[in-house]
C-alpha cells in the first residue's frame, strides 16, 4: 500500500452527546478510521462537550475535544443536522457529512413555517458551499438530492461491526420483525390485513436481544423513509433474516440497498397484494429466499474496507 500522510493537521468531528443511534456511530467510526491510519482526529460532543464516550462506542479508538479552535491546516466535519454550527468562513477546511437528507428538511407542522425554514436552510447550505465548505455523502440517495441542487462531493459510507452470518442450524420461526419508528403507518396497515401472521416490534431491546431476535425470525420489514443507508436492514441481513423494504429514499437506489428487486416493494395500491404473496413465499421456502439475499450480505461484509478506502481518499494524501 502507498504510504499516506494526513491531509489535515487535526480533524474535529461534531457528534450529539449521549446519543446511541446509527448516525452518531458513523461519526465515531470516522474518528476511529482516521486515527487508525495515523491521522489526528477527535469527537466534539454537542451540546455537552464534556460528555463521556458512550459505552457502545468504546470499541472504537476515540479521543474527545472539549473545545474546537480551528486553525489553518485543521478540518471540521459536521453531520447535516449540525450545519448551523459551521462558521461561514474559517481557516480550517469544513465538511458537511450528509448522513441523511430527509431529516435536514424542516418537519414543522405549519406549511408556511416549514417552507420558510427550508428556504433558510437551503440558503445557508448554498452560502457555505460558495465559501468553500465541501460535502460528503453516506448514501447515493443523499448525493442525488444535493446534485439536483448543484452540489457535489465524495461518498463516505459506513460499516457494521456484526460478524459473519449464522449457519442457521437452529430452526427459524414464522415471525416478522419491524422497527416501530420506521414507516409504522404502512406496517400497521399490513398487519391489520394479515392477522394470521406474527409481528414483533424491535423496541426496548439491547443489542444482544436484537441480534437474538434476528436469528429467530424469518423476515424483517422496513417501510420507513430510508433517509440514508439504514443500519437495521443490514444488521438483519447479516443475521440471516430475509429483508423486505419499501421503495423509498435510499432503498430505491440499488447502489445503497443492493437487495434483489423482488424484495423491494413499491408503496402503491398493489402493496398489500404483493406483500401477501412475497411473505407467503418466504414462509413456505425460507432457505431459497435466504440464499437469494447472499449477494446483499456479501456486499455488507465488504463495507468496512470500502469505508476505510473512502476515508483515505478524503483525509489522506500519498506521501
Amino acid at each position: 500500500m502507498t504510504a499516506l500522510a494526513p491531509r489535515y493537521r487535526r480533524v474535529a468531528v461534531y457528534a450529539p452527546s449521549a446519543s446511541m443511534t446509527g448516525g452518531p456511530e458513523l461519526l465515531h467510526q470516522l474518528v476511529h478510521e482516521i486515527r487508525a491510519n495515523g491521522g489526528e482526529a477527535a469527537i466534539h460532543y454537542v451540546p455537552d462537550p464534556l460528555a463521556a464516550v458512550p459505552e457502545r462506542y468504546r470499541v472504537y479508538d476515540i479521543k474527545t475535544l472539549a473545545t474546537v479552535d480551528p486553525a489553518e491546516g485543521d478540518c471540521i466535519v459536521v453531520p447535516e443536522t449540525m450545519v448551523r454550527r459551521l462558521p461561514l468562513w474559517s481557516p480550517a477546511a469544513r465538511y458537511i457529512w450528509w448522513l441523511s437528507f430527509d431529516f435536514f428538511q424542516s418537519r414543522h407542522r405549519g406549511r408556511a413555517e416549514r417552507i420558510l425554514a427550508n428556504l433558510y436552510k437551503e440558503g445557508l447550505i448554498r452560502c457555505l458551499t460558495r465559501l468553500g465548505t465541501r460535502h460528503l455523502f453516506q448514501s447515493h440517495y443523499a448525493r442525488s438530492r444535493l446534485l439536483s441542487r448543484g452540489m457535489n462531493g465524495a461518498l463516505l459510507s459506513d460499516y457494521l461491526l456484526t460478524g459473519a452470518p449464522p449457519d442457521d442450524a437452529a430452526p427459524r420461526e414464522d415471525l416478522i420483525l419491524y422497527n416501530p419508528k420506521k414507516g409504522i403507518e404502512i406496517t400497521e396497515r399490513l398487519r391489520r390485513q394479515r392477522p394470521d401472521l406474527a409481528f414483533l416490534p424491535i423496541v426496548d431491546m439491547t443489542r444482544q436481544q436484537v441480534e437474538a431476535a434476528f436469528r429467530r425470525a424469518k423476515v424483517y420489514i422496513d417501510f420507513g423513509e430510508h433517509p440514508g443507508k439504514d443500519r437495521l436492514p443490514r444488521e438483519a441481513a447479516m443475521m440471516g433474516t430475509v429483508v423486505v423494504v419499501g421503495m423509498r429514499g435510499a432503498a430505491a437506489f440499488d447502489e445503497d440497498v443492493t437487495l434483489p428487486a423482488a424484495y423491494k416493494l413499491a408503496i402503491d395500491d398493489r402493496l398489500a397484494a404483493r406483500f401477501r404473496a412475497l411473505i407467503d413465499a418466504i414462509m413456505a421456502d425460507f432457505p431459497t429466499h435466504q440464499a437469494a439475499q447472499r449477494p446483499y450480505r456479501q456486499i455488507i461484509e465488504a463495507e468496512r474496507e470500502i469505508f476505510a478506502q473512502q476515508v483515505r481518499d478524503v483525509f489522506f494524501v500519498a506521501n
